[in-house]
């Protein structure tokens, strides 16, 4: 474990943006984590802050008056047992798949190019091209901050309680993920070669549509999943039920909305929304915090005033 003091966030989050944090704890294991956390108690932090990859946060420009936690991946924490694969936390979803083909294991090539720790994953049910977290998640050990026991417990696939881009644990900030075991399935060379190119293509499409060339949070608005929001949104544009119907699985997409709506290049100091994918918020330009917040709260004034909702964003605003 390796302890920092007064470290710049920045340094942590996809965004590249954030202020200091009076203390942040870099670890890889799950002691080390209950150490940390050991830590925070016996000096009386009363504030804490759990980093996976930093890919889905935006942190305040005057930084976190608190200790953080960052779990780290080295690429090595996993145990494979059958079609199961358990890991640590903080390891990189990249990681995770790519031990995955090299034990014959397929069924999380789909998440080819998604920036997220395996914990974070989990924890916001994160998806793309039609699968989601909750497909693969068997069971994972967390445990309770608040616990004086610091109790690691194992919670399986029925109390996960996923959602769309949530999960119980989501839903509990007082959890830390400290192991997350996925199942997957044992496939033939021909059907690992197969998943290994899905893989490949799904980082490709990313690096096309999507602005990687600058740092952001990836999508920032969750998409529109509910019926009856889904028919209050076709009701005003009844020209995109055709797009709902047969591109976006019955749902809206925000990336669609926010284009029509003329966010597209728009600018608040260094923060861009990208005409590449108009669902991103791009730091363009030595971004703070309050430009993202200031895009945020533009784009949905506008779609509250023309639909009588509000969106809800999926990246976190410390």
């Amino acid at each position: 474990m390796r302890v920092l003091e007064d470290f710049p966030l920045s340094d942590l989050v996809y965004y590249r943006i954030g202020g200091r944090a009076k203390k942040v704890f870099e670890v890889s294991t799950v002691e080390e984590v209950k150490e940390a956390l050991q830590i925070c108690r016996d000096e009386g932090v009363g504030k804490l802050l759990v980093l996976g990859l930093g890919s889905n946060i935006v942190i305040p420009d005057e930084g976190f008056d608190g200790a953080v936690i960052k779990l780290m991946g080295k690429g090595i924490s996993f145990d494979v047992f059958g079609n199961k694969i358990k890991a640590f936390a903080g390891e990189a979803i990249d990681s995770l798949i790519k031990e995955s083909f090299s034990t014959s294991l397929i069924g999380l090539e789909w998440a080819g190019g998604l920036p997220s720790s395996l914990g974070g994953a989990v924890r916001g049910n994160a998806g793309a091209f039609g699968h989601e977290m909750k497909d693969i998640f068997y069971e994972l050990e967390a445990v309770d901050m608040t616990d004086s026991h610091l109790e690691v417990k194992i919670y399986s696939k029925n109390e996960a309680n996923f959602s769309y881009r949530g999960s119980f644990f989501k839903h509990n900030p007082n959890l830390i993920i400290l192991s997350v075991t996925v199942e997957l399935k044992i496939g033939t060379s021909e059907e690992v070669e197969r998943a290994e190119e899905v893989y490949r293509g799904n980082i490709e499409y990313r690096n096309l549509h999507h602005p990687m060339e600058y740092p952001s949070c990836g999508s920032v608005f969750k998409n529109i999943i509910e019926k009856e929001k889904v028919e209050k949104i076709l009701s005003i544009w009844p020209d995109a039920r055709e797009l709902s119907d047969s591109k976006w699985h019955h749902k809206i997409s925000m990336g669609y909305v926010i284009n029509r709506l003329g966010f597209s290049g728009k600018k608040v100091g260094g923060a861009m929304v990208s005409p590449k994918h108009t669902n991103y918020i791009v730091n363009i330009d030595q971004a703070k915090a309050s430009d993202i917040e200031g895009l945020i709260s533009e784009i949905k004034n506008k779609f509250e005033a023309i639909f009588s909702f509000t969106p809800e964003t999926e990246v976190v605003v410390i």
